[in-house]
C-alpha cells in the first residue's frame, strides 16, 4: 500500500468509528431515502465548491460561513487552523498583475449517518503567473454536519496525488528473467513475482491477491497509483546478465528493501 493510500486509509478509520456511532443511534425508521440523499449530495457539492471559490478569490468571509469554528485541515504531517486558512485564503485577494488562481473540486463520492457525513473528491490546486502554470491535486476527506439545514465541514484531511510515471514499451518475453521468489533479508516474508498473460504481478505473504508492475524501463517497474511510497517501484538487479535480487524502494528518498532471489 503506498503512504498517499496508508495516510488516506488511516484519516478514515479515525472517522468511520463516529460516523457508526451516529448511525447505530438513529432510529431505523429514519433512513434516507434516495430522493433526500441526492438532495444532500447537490447541497454538499454546492458547499465545496462554493468554499473553494472562496478560497480562490480571497473572500475569506464567505470561505468561514461553510466551516465550523473548530475547523482543522489536516495536510500530511500538518494541520491548519481555520484562522491559518483564513489568512491563506485573504492572500488570494491581492491584486498582481498576470497572476490567477484557481480551486476547482470534482469526483465527489459520499458516505451518510444522520446528520453527518464524510465525502471525499479530487481538489485540484492551480495557480497561473503569466504563461507559467503551478498545478498540485489532492484527494481530500471533509466531515461534514448539517447544523439547521446547512452542511458545514467540521474536519478535513488531503493526501496529495501523485502521478504514475508513463508505462514504458518493452518486450513482455523479457518478463521471464524476473519471474521467482525473493526472501526479505531477516523475514518470513517472500515476494512471489510471476507472469501472467504478458503482464507481470507480485504478491507478499499474506496477500490475498497479486499486485501488477508495470514498466517504468527495462528493469524497473512501478505500482499503479503508488506514488512516492515505499512499496512504489521495484527494480530488478542482474549479475552477469541473471536477476539476482529486486530492490522495492521509494523514489523519493530511496526508503525500503532489497531481497535475494531464491527460486
Amino acid at each position: 500500500m503506498s503512504l498517499d493510500k496508508l495516510s488516506l486509509a488511516v484519516c478514515l478509520l479515525i472517522f468511520l468509528p463516529a460516523l457508526q456511532t451516529v448511525a447505530q443511534s438513529a432510529p431505523a425508521s429514519t433512513a434516507q431515502t434516495n430522493a433526500s440523499a441526492s438532495t444532500d449530495e447537490q447541497e454538499i457539492v454546492f458547499a465545496a465548491r462554493a468554499r473553494a471559490n472562496a478560497c480562490a478569490s480571497g473572500n475569506a468571509q464567505l470561505w468561514a460561513t461553510f466551516v465550523d469554528a473548530d475547523f482543522r485541515d489536516i495536510e500530511g504531517n500538518h494541520t491548519w487552523t481555520r484562522e491559518q486558512v483564513l489568512d491563506e485564503c485573504q492572500q488570494a485577494a491581492r491584486i498582481i498583475p498576470g497572476h490567477k488562481i484557481e480551486r476547482l473540486v470534482s469526483d465527489f463520492r459520499f458516505r451518510f449517518a444522520g446528520n453527518i457525513a464524510l465525502v471525499d473528491y479530487l481538489y485540484e490546486y492551480k495557480e497561473n503567473f503569466g504563461e507559467v502554470t503551478l498545478n498540485e491535486t489532492f484527494r481530500q476527506v471533509d466531515t461534514f454536519e448539517k447544523r439547521q439545514g446547512k452542511w458545514i465541514v467540521l474536519l478535513s484531511a488531503t493526501v496529495k496525488v501523485i502521478p504514475d510515471p508513463p508505462v514504458a514499451k518493452i518486450d513482455s518475453s523479457s518478463f521471464d528473467d524476473f519471474a521467482g521468489e525473493y526472501a526479505w533479508p531477516g523475514s518470513h516474508n517472500v515476494d512471489t513475482v510471476t507472469r501472467k498473460a504478458g503482464k507481470l504481478y507480485i504478491q507478499t505473504t499474506h496477500e490475498d491477491s497479486a499486485t501488477e508492475l508495470l514498466p517504468e524501463n527495462a528493469d524497473t517497474f512501478f505500482t499503479r497509483g503508488g506514488g512516492v511510497g515505499p512499496l512504489a517501484r521495484v527494480t530488478f538487479v542482474r549479475s552477469n546478465g541473471r536477476v539476482v535480487e529486486e530492490r522495492v524502494y521509494s523514489p523519493a528518498d530511496g526508503q525500503g528493501y532489497h531481497a535475494k532471489k531464491i527460486k
